[in-house]
């Protein structure tokens, strides 16, 4: 019997795969894959693609290096990112397009390309010595593949950035050309300058208007600090959130919202900071 056992998890253990490009081989593997994985392609899988790098960023937002279920949490998302990849690259692999390891040679080539200053005997000023040379390359090889060397500025942008990422991507590239305020007292007058005119405004497009400019100058003071908009962001929605979760539990134990005034609720939200903090 005990034989008969041993032979089987064996068996079993070998024949399942250890590898995620393995794993994922065998669930899209016409005979005795997974229906679900069969049915998919690159375009229903981009809703999941979306979804797993958002959840990375939200783990990078709440990550403390060094804790360990901070770090087991971003590793698991990360995995899940990585599954979005090799899903595509499986998909392609199908059809003898690229595959897996196509995909990293692809990169290591540009990556090797684009930084002779460590793989070859180019010589940079720093940080941004390095973007200027990256630039300089970028464009090095759009002329080589027939497409206009010298872009618009601001073209190239990618969709996939959100409102505040894109707004710092703007920032970025017209600071490389010059454009940019002297210092970090010019982004905060500029501040200042939107939100005395966005009270200024009553109109409702001028207000939107005003309100978006007055975000776009606050990206800018953010990019200025080295702070990630986006991240800040993130981060304080899920004080926000732990905070407010407080105050309802404050209301149900009173026996409902009906039962709490706004000052209690404050209350309650000043009582649930005072013990963050703590």
């Amino acid at each position: 019997m005990f034989i008969a056992v041993h032979r089987w998890f064996h068996s079993a253990m070998t024949n399942t795969p250890t590898t995620l490009r393995a794993v994922m081989a065998r669930l899209r593997d016409p005979q005795g894959g997974c229906p679900w994985d069969l049915k998919q392609d690159h375009q229903s899988l981009a809703k999941y693609l979306r979804e797993e790098a958002a959840e990375v960023l939200d783990a990078l937002a709440s990550h403390v290096p060094g804790e360990a279920r901070s770090e087991a949490h971003l590793k698991e998302e990360l995995g899940d990112l990585w599954l979005q990849v090799v899903f595509h690259a499986q998909l392609a692999a199908e059809r003898s397009a690229f595959d897996l390891e196509g995909i990293e040679r692809a990169i290591v080539a540009k990556l090797v390309r684009r930084h002779p200053h460590v793989f070859g005997d180019e010589q940079v000023a720093g940080a941004e010595g390095v973007l200027v040379a990256w630039e300089a390359i970028k464009a090095q090889e759009r002329a080589e593949k027939g497409e206009a060397a010298e872009r618009r500025l601001l073209e190239g942008l990618p969709a996939s950035l959100s409102p505040l990422e894109e707004g710092m991507e703007i920032g970025r590239r017209c600071a490389k050309v010059g454009f940019e305020w002297p210092d970090l007292d010019g982004v905060m007058d500029k501040v200042a300058e939107e939100l005395d005119e966005l009270r200024a405004e009553s109109e409702p497009q001028r207000v939107e208007e005003e309100f978006g400019d007055l975000l776009f100058s606050l990206v800018q003071w953010a990019r200025f600090k080295g702070l990630d908009p986006d991240r800040a962001l993130r981060r304080q929605m899920m004080r926000f959130k732990d905070r407010f979760a407080k105050v309802e539990d404050d209301a149900r134990a009173a026996g409902g919202w009906e039962h709490r005034t706004l000052e209690q609720m404050e209350a309650a939200w000043q009582a649930a900071k005072k013990e963050k903090r703590g």
